[in-house]
């Protein structure tokens, strides 16, 4: 909200007629009329979409306050043990199941979440840093909702560790940067391991590091409600990317990124931690595989999902994509060996692979290039495409192939079938992929020319 409009705001719900004063507290009012001016007060909030979402936001906050049950710390602990073993010892997904636990452990972490009394200010900050976008605590929150993201990441922490400890004698060191105010992806584990007695404290020992302060208090809140501080090394408010361990790390669990593996700095975070990893260590995910393929975007993100689809007819359009191949590995072997680009000193590139656009029968003047992701948390744990919010398909719709866009943006790029795109990953501000036109080898020339001659010929004996 502007500051202007906040103002505003403050004024109006400081009118008499917005407190909470009864009305035979003011018997000079008649009550007729003082109904009346509530109720036009009301219409100017509600006219105003700003000032009716803060009113709502107020609302929540004062009934939050209102209910002073503080949670139980062995209702916190139960409600994440039954989630892990939902995940990790059920071997079959019962997704509906998996939901309702998941929700049961999100209420009771919201209540640990409101009680730490985190100012409004350090919970809705949300800004980019010079790695990208950093997330607010309140939007961070609902992570640990996205079912199939926590199911296949604490099956891999869990199938991680084992092969740990097979490895390494002596306690094991977990980093989990940019872990974000409920760490959802191993503090259940926590709780669980440390109710079955398969990792004690002396086993395996936990650094949480996020930048968001907001974040840090109540990383610090739910460890204590849950009752797993002995596990905790420490919790660290900093940049991720900047921070040294005092311990060797031995695993290292990260997931800091959006669909077409963009705008977080998952990357930039990855390289930092691949070179802090001990030889031998896990990291979670094992690898992240990018790809880019073609497909009309209608079909893709419309017609697949529409009132009425079945599988039957989902089958059928994800036929008609074509698939590019990979862009991208994201593994700790090669980012231990990316070589850079450097622009400018704010402007880190990766150059990636170089993929061709194929010569297609239909639609071919409404393809669109598409970004996905394939995560191989660990072992034979996947995140397939549409899986999880971080696995959609991402449209690059600056990219125009095989034809000419009436209203032409900056940075557009002009493509035909037959040429070649060469895909850079940006580092900085926003990450995301960068699309440039490839320069033809004489063979890759020869071979333009015979598909242009080829389709004349068919265009004549039309």
């Amino acid at each position: 909200m502007s500051r202007i409009l906040e103002t505003e705001y403050q004024q109006v719900l400081n009118e008499p007629e917005l407190q909470q004063q009864s009305v035979c507290e003011q018997e000079e009012i008649d009550p007729f009329l003082h109904a009346q001016a509530l109720n036009n007060n009301w219409q100017a909030l509600q006219s105003d979409v700003n000032l009716k979402g803060s009113l709502q936001q107020q609302l929540r906050e004062q009934i939050a306050a209102e209910d002073q049950t503080s949670i139980n710390q062995t209702d916190l602990s139960a409600s994440a043990i039954s989630v892990v073993e939902e995940a990790i010892l059920s071997p079959e997904l019962n997704k509906s199941a998996l939901d309702e636990k998941l929700n049961t452990l999100f209420d009771r972490q919201c209540r640990v979440y409101a009680e730490a009394n985190i100012p409004k200010m350090l919970r809705t900050r949300q800004y980019i840093c010079a790695s990208g976008l950093v997330i607010s605590p309140d939007h961070s929150i609902t992570t640990i909702r996205d079912t199939l993201r926590v199911r296949a990441f604490m099956r891999g922490i869990d199938q991680g560790l084992k092969q740990l400890r097979q490895r390494f004698s002596g306690q094991l060191h977990i980093a989990y940067p940019a872990c974000g105010p409920f760490a959802p992806l191993l503090l259940p584990l926590l709780s669980y391991y440390k109710q079955q007695g398969l990792y004690s404290s002396q086993d395996i020992t936990v650094t949480l590091v996020d930048i968001q302060e907001g974040a840090v208090m109540a990383l610090s809140a739910l460890v204590k409600a849950q009752g797993v501080e002995e596990y905790i090394q420490e919790i660290v408010c900093t940049d991720a990317s900047e921070f040294k361990p005092q311990k060797p790390v031995h695993m290292v669990v990260l997931e800091a990124m959006q669909h077409g593996f963009s705008r977080e700095g998952h990357f930039v975070l990855a390289k930092h931690y691949a070179k802090l990893m001990v030889d031998d260590g896990v990291f979670i995910p094992q690898q992240i595989s990018i790809g880019a393929m073609l497909n009309v975007a209608q079909r893709e993100y419309v017609d697949q999902w529409g009132e009425g689809s079945e599988a039957g007819s989902r089958d059928a359009i994800l036929a008609e994509r074509t698939d590019l191949g990979e862009i991208l590995n994201v593994n700790v072997q090669s980012l231990r060996m990316l070589k850079e680009r450097v622009m400018d000193e704010s402007t880190q590139l990766v150059e990636c692979e170089t993929l061709g656009l194929p010569f297609l029968k239909e639609n071919h003047d409404k393809q669109t290039l598409m970004i996905y992701a394939k995560v191989n948390v660990f072992g034979d744990e996947w995140l397939g495409e549409y899986e999880s919010g971080i696995t959609h398909p991402l449209p690059d719709l600056q990219v125009c192939i095989n034809f000419t866009p009436r209203d032409a943006r900056p940075g557009d790029l002009l493509v035909n079938s037959g040429d070649r795109l060469t895909f850079y990953y940006c580092m900085n501000g926003l990450p995301g992929f960068l699309v440039t036109k490839a320069v033809p080898s004489a063979d890759q020339k020869r071979v333009l020319t015979e598909n242009s001659l080829s389709d004349s010929m068919e265009a004549c004996n039309v």
